[in-house]
């Protein structure tokens, strides 16, 4: 990453392979036999739908004894109904249902991965290739029998796999889960063997919660939350391999193995992601045999495939292997499920199908993205400004003190009570039941909050002690805080656009801010950027400042004193509108459509590129079969005519890709929402303020600016002027790049001129924002900075280095540190 640091920590995959006892193999026999006699290949259009149904229930075999027991059972009870229904019905009308039937095919483009649990039981349990009724009647007796021996191994039958997690779980890598300190994620392929595995790893006295496909979003979120703060083993089906963040944990086992590849890389980056801060280990279940030495076939393609990943990746040097396994297979013409399909239909093939998977070559993979382009959207990136604009995106991170002043007091106005714990975080012991109805947006939208909560936190580092791992992280994205957060604007709307009096302990005058809410748009009005924008209103002249200015004032109190009577006027608002509509909007506008121009045509050149070679390979391909054709291979008429089809597609593909990215660069003004205007008057009414002759506080931070400006300059560094942005600190400073990594450093500087002797006062907005940034933030302190005796002091991470020392001036909305602390915790540089 740009601090130097590995973005992905290293991750160790393991095979763990095991045998199958007699029964099961017996079993594994049994249920390929039936396969092959009532769902063999098919023909035409029935074709794919059998392919499905045989898919589904090898890996269900594959899964758990209770998968294929439970999956048996259910299509012997729909089976044996349909042939009592059948029974019933006379020769025409049972001949028009049997066709019927045998007409729900599926779609012959969707494979297997692509139903849902549903539509993958429903195939399983009631799809039939039976023509005449003595056909349907075999396959229930053959289906009766089946039942019966897979109930037995289930039941009575050692359980090999089960076997062979529980041994997996006594590796050293494990020993952190045994004493609760640990996570594991355990993935199954089907509910039926999640079921089954909940209850045994709960009778070994591990806790556990599931995510499968019958929850919505919401519900999955709230099983995420689960995982993460209250149980030690998440056990769970495809649905958590998309869509859901679970870097908090490391270790994963993948219990049933998927048959699409692109699964076990969405499988890994669940936890293999920015944000992991350890190894990840995964383990791979596979069982190649029985324990007498017969092959289990789909196994011993599993794991010769996996035994391939690993070579590659010891030949490369590199784990990105396991992140594109998809694309290698695919380029190597390897269709990793047909192939499955195939071996156990005819076992005889075996050797062949692991003779292809060692010829993959991972070369492919480089040939491809440079033929499609890939290297050429990669070579667009300029890690340079990548890295200034990371600094930036940091520094204007929302820091968690606002966060939780907001939701602290937010709270306190709907009547939610939040309840400060003894460790420093905090508790809410019941949510009301209107917070958690569904006529708030934000509970549509992130969900339902739950009733209570009994250790909550604003501040992302707790999350990392062992003592608050089992803490909720509370800030914008949560649905507590959301739905909060409403309630409140819904409260004060009526408020919207009115005004309010603050006090600035560092004005010498009364001015004017407006706040509003901006908008860029692109085509068909979808908001592009959007902003809240302040404008500074002050003697008739208008200038814009960062909306977080605000926190640096202190409210007026009725009773201080009287407001001058131009707070009624509030200012010269549509002024203002116009300013920030001149000013910032277009200003914005065009930034926006300079980096839209920029994306669109890094997306065309990339597109054309991919395009025209698919266009050109397919056209070469069109070609073969007309010179085969014309050459007497009828036979390929079909193969040209779909080819030709698939030719026409790439080429109005190309057209239509190719003319909606031109709407990228449609980029313009949206709307101005103006939301508040603030009287602020000057301090007046505060006494604990000491006055400052305002020229000589001036020529004083010039003076001292100018200093730290040549000094970075001196020492090789890059500094940047950015204290008119008032984002905290007043100057940002990149070091020299390193020479082989290009890596700057960065100092987020705070320049304080003062005379010797007097404390150096923070405004609320840079002590935060020192505790926000820690180490990369220095406090540089220029006593004397117009004399002769000038000295500087340079403190490093004020926040943390003077924390015992500063003083809050409520009164001020500041932070107090005295000239002796400077001097003892600082750096000293003479000024010559």
């Amino acid at each position: 990453d740009l601090d130097g640091k590995r973005l992905f920590p290293d991750r160790h995959t393991q095979t763990v392979t095991f045998h199958l006892n007699t029964e099961e193999y017996a079993l594994y026999k049994a249920v390929n036999a039936y396969l092959n006699e009532f769902l063999s290949q098919g023909t035409g259009r029935q074709k794919q739908s059998i392919a499905l149904t045989r898919t589904v229930l090898q890996r269900r075999l594959a899964s758990s004894t209770r998968a294929i027991y439970e999956s048996l059972r259910r299509r012997f009870e729909k089976q044996r109904a349909l042939l009592g229904e059948l029974e019933s019905l006379s020769p025409a009308e049972r001949r028009r249902r049997l066709e019927q039937l045998r007409g729900r095919l599926t779609d012959e483009e969707r494979e297997e991965d692509d139903l849902d649990e549903r539509e993958r039981d429903s195939l399983v349990e009631e799809f039939t290739t039976a023509e005449e009724l003595e056909r349907l009647r075999m396959e229930v007796i053959a289906l009766k029998d089946l039942v019966a021996q897979a109930r037995r191994v289930y039941e009575h039958a050692p359980d090999s796999k089960l076997a062979a997690l529980k041994d997996c779980l006594k590796k050293a890598q494990f020993n952190e889960l045994r004493d609760g300190r640990g996570k594991l994620l355990i993935f199954s392929e089907h509910r039926d063997t999640v079921a089954h595995l909940r209850e045994q790893l709960e009778r070994w006295n591990f806790s556990t919660c599931d995510i499968h496909g019958g929850m919505d979003v919401h519900q999955r979120k709230r099983q995420q939350e689960i995982f993460r703060t209250q149980v030690q083993i998440c056990v769970a089906t495809e649905a958590a391999g998309e869509g859901i963040n679970l870097q908090f944990c490391h270790l994963m086992i993948n219990y049933d193995l998927p048959w699409n590849p692109t699964r076990l890389e969405q499988r890994l980056g669940r936890i293999h992601r920015i944000g992991q801060t350890r190894d990840v280990y995964a383990f791979n279940f596979v069982a190649d045999e029985s324990e007498e030495g017969q092959p289990v076939i789909e196994g011993r393609i599993l794991r010769r495939l996996l035994e391939k990943l690993e070579q590659m990746r010891a030949a490369l040097g590199s784990d990105r292997v396991y992140d594109v396994i998809g694309e290698i297979l695919s380029l190597n013409e390897v269709n990793l499920a047909d192939m499955l399909r195939q071996a156990a239909y005819d076992p005889r093939r075996l050797d062949e199908y692991l003779d292809q998977i060692e010829r993959i070559d991972p070369e492919r993979l480089r040939q491809y993205e440079e033929m499609t382009g890939i290297a050429l959207a990669r070579s667009h990136v300029s890690f340079d400004a990548f890295q200034k604009a990371n600094f930036e995106a940091e520094e204007h991170r929302l820091m968690p003190e606002y966060v939780k002043e907001q939701f602290l007091v937010a709270s306190q106005k709907i009547g939610l009570r939040v309840e400060p714990r003894a460790d420093g975080l905090w508790r809410v012991p019941h949510v009301p039941q209107d917070l958690r109805s569904e006529r708030w947006q934000a509970i549509r939208y992130f969900g339902r909050p739950e009733s209570d909560y009994r250790k909550i936190t604003f501040y992302k580092e707790h999350l990392e002690q062992d003592q608050h791992l089992d803490a909720v992280l509370v800030g914008p994205g949560h649905t507590l805080y959301a739905v909060v957060d409403e309630a409140l604007n819904e409260r004060l709307a009526n408020l919207r656009g009115s005004i309010g009096v603050f006090i600035d302990p560092n004005s010498q005058e009364l001015y004017w801010l407006h706040f509003f809410e901006t908008e860029v748009v692109g085509d068909a009005g979808a908001v592009l950027y959007a902003e809240l924008s302040a404008v500074q209103e002050k003697r008739g002249n208008f200038e814009l400042v960062p909306a977080d200015i605000f926190h640096d004032l202190v409210p007026w109190e009725e009773g201080e004193s009287k407001p001058p009577p131009s707070v009624s006027s509030q200012g010269q608002l549509q002024a203002a509108t116009d300013f920030l509509r001149m000013r910032r909007q277009l200003t914005k506008r065009q930034e926006v459509q300079k980096d839209r121009q920029h994306y669109q045509r890094m997306i065309y050149d990339y597109l054309k590129k991919s395009f025209d070679e698919r266009i050109y390979a397919q056209e070469r391909r069109v070609m073969q079969f007309r010179f085969r054709e014309d050459q007497g291979e009828k036979e390929v008429a079909l193969a040209r005519q779909e080819a030709e089809r698939y030719l026409e597609d790439l080429r109005r593909q190309k057209v239509d890709r190719l003319r909606s990215v031109e709407q990228l660069t449609v980029v313009r003004t949206g709307p101005v929402r103006h939301l508040a205007s603030l009287c602020v008057l000057p301090p007046t009414v505060i006494p604990e303020l000491l006055p400052e002759d305002e020229e000589v506080k001036t020529r004083s931070e010039l003076a001292a600016m100018t200093f730290v400006m040549e000094y970075e300059r001196e020492r090789g560094w890059e500094p940047q002027d950015v204290s008119a942005l008032k984002i905290g600190f007043d100057i940002r400073s990149l070091g020299p790049p390193d020479p082989i990594t290009g890596r700057r450093d960065v100092r987020r500087i705070e320049v304080k001129g003062r005379q010797g002797g007097q404390p150096i006062r923070l405004t609320t907005n840079e002590w935060f924002k020192a505790k926000q940034l820690r180490d990369t933030y220095w406090l540089y302190v220029v006593w004397n900075p117009t004399e002769s005796d000038a000295e500087a002091v340079f403190v490093a991470d004020p926040a943390h280095t003077l924390q015992h020392i500063v003083r809050e001036v409520r009164s001020l909305s500041h932070y107090e540190i005295t000239a002796e602390a400077i001097l003892e915790f600082g750096l000293r540089e003479n000024i010559c």
